[in-house]
């Protein structure tokens, strides 16, 4: 999240957004690789989805919220030529931050 952080406080939106996105795919990868002992490979990120719902964890299904929140904007901040803007960044900052949070919380670290 540093270099989410680093992005937002010079104010690169598009850094930002891609920063927290994989923030929240590294933070998913995290639970299923520490949980279930592998990790997401499919062609389409929003499938994380079920694999976090086999993790069996209280308020998953909650948390997942943030992952999707991330995940929709995605394509758009990678490879259309829409610029991001300060809310992108801001919600993209703030879903990643309540997840990676989560994370920590769970796997006690």
């Amino acid at each position: 999240m540093n270099a989410c952080n680093d992005s937002f406080l010079k104010e690169e939106w598009d850094a930002s957004v891609i920063n927290a996105i994989h923030s929240g795919i590294s933070a998913s990868d995290a639970l299923t690789i520490f949980f279930k002992g592998v990790r997401h490979a499919g062609e389409r990120h929003e499938d994380v989805i079920q694999l976090l719902n086999t993790l069996d964890l209280y308020d998953i299904n909650d948390k997942n919220r943030h992952i999707l929140n991330l995940l929709s904007v995605k394509n758009k901040s990678e490879y259309e030529e829409t610029l991001m803007t300060r809310k992108n960044a801001k919600d993209a900052k703030r879903s990643a931050e309540r997840f990676l949070s989560y994370v920590k919380e769970t796997l006690k670290v």
